[in-house]
């Protein structure tokens, strides 16, 4: 079996999510008209906010495993390598219905927000962020508690969490809170250093990081070993390009083609587009961020928008797009063994030129 066959990866979902309601059924002490309040809810919390992107990160387990075994997958490997993927798709929608809620997201992927809908609202949508991210651990010792590499399978997912919770406060700290609410803008702290510290944490790991380790761990190989740090050398670079690219395409994309309503204008985020701005504008040019910059008015966003595409921050993106391609592809033809830069040249083709 393939890491291309999309159709039977999303199979494993759905025996993934069965399993998962079928827990609920079981829980003791709970009245029968109750327990289907429960799974009714829940089964459209996963059908919603687990598959319906991509799947890149769930995907690239399968094709990891694939790559480091040489061959095609049995049956048995590919279940197995389907439910890590499903377990980082998990790991994904914990994040988003969570970082949704916390930059008051309208839309994603194409529709309301978890939070947003009626009968979900921002207090039940918080407990779901907290659901989501118990099912990986539930998921993983139903399915892997007698693998040997089970230990450190877990090991992977807290501190790929770890780090992407303390990516997400830099990344919502870009502008602090005080008494209650976001302190006055300071430009100061848009730099491209503690820009890519975020990145760093916020993105790589998750997006990057734990699929080609998960694979590796899978395999067998002992988490001292060279190859991880290889691993995380190319998703750190793969991150930073991937998140310049979401910041780019969040000011610039169509909301029908990106599937949600960009706001880290309005959010004031210390994104790439005003780190770089700051390193270009006139101080006529910095007085219009300074005007607005970090506030929910749709002319004074636009008028940010319009300063971008005078400084030309798009085409400097694509010229820096083009040198990180090259910088990629010269960084993974120095991995060892040769086979295993099959998964990283998979990531990469996965995002090069995306637009969404």
């Amino acid at each position: 079996m393939s890491s291309s066959d999309k159709a039977a990866f999303l199979k494993v979902f759905t025996i993934l999510k069965d399993e998962l309601i079928g827990d609920l059924e079981q829980l003791p002490g709970i009245s029968d008209d109750v327990k289907l309040q429960l799974t009714t809810y829940y089964t459209e919390c996963l059908d919603v906010t687990v598959p319906g992107g991509k799947m890149t990160r769930g995907l690239c387990v399968v094709k990891g495993i694939e790559v480091l075994k040489g061959r095609a997958l049995t049956e048995e490997e590919f279940n197995d390598a389907s439910i890590l993927g499903w377990q980082v798709e998990w790991l994904q929608a914990y994040f988003l219905v969570a970082d949704d809620i916390m930059d008051g997201s309208i839309t994603r992927r194409g529709a309301p927000c978890w939070y947003k809908h009626p009968h979900v609202t921002q207090d039940n949508g918080i407990n779901d962020a907290l659901f989501l991210e118990n099912l990986i651990y539930k998921t993983l010792r139903r399915h892997f508690k007698k693998h040997p590499s089970y230990v450190h399978l877990l090991e992977l997912f807290i501190e790929t969490s770890h780090r992407t919770i303390v990516g997400q406060h830099l990344d919502t700290n870009g502008t602090p809170y005080a008494d209650g609410k976001r302190a006055p803008l300071d430009l100061s702290r848009f730099t491209l250093g503690r820009y890519k510290a975020c990145v760093q944490y916020k993105t790589s790991y998750y997006s990057f990081y734990i699929s080609c380790a998960l694979a590796l761990s899978y395999c067998g190989i002992p988490p001292e070993s060279e190859m991880y740090k290889r691993a995380e050398e190319v998703c750190l670079r793969l991150g930073e390009y991937f998140q310049i690219q979401d910041d780019v395409l969040d000011a610039f994309a169509p909301p029908e083609i990106l599937g949600k309503i960009g706001t880290d204008i309005e959010d004031a985020k210390c994104s790439w587009l005003v780190c770089k701005a700051l390193e270009l504008v006139t101080p006529d040019q910095r007085q219009i961020l300074i005007d607005h910059y970090g506030k929910h008015d749709p002319d004074g966003v636009q008028k940010v928008k319009d300063l971008y595409k005078e400084l030309d921050l798009e085409q400097i993106y694509h010229d820096y797009e083009e040198e990180q391609k090259e910088a990629c592809d010269n960084l993974i033809a120095t991995i060892e063994p040769e086979s295993f830069q099959e998964i990283f040249t998979f990531l990469l083709g996965k995002i090069y030129k995306r637009q969404k």
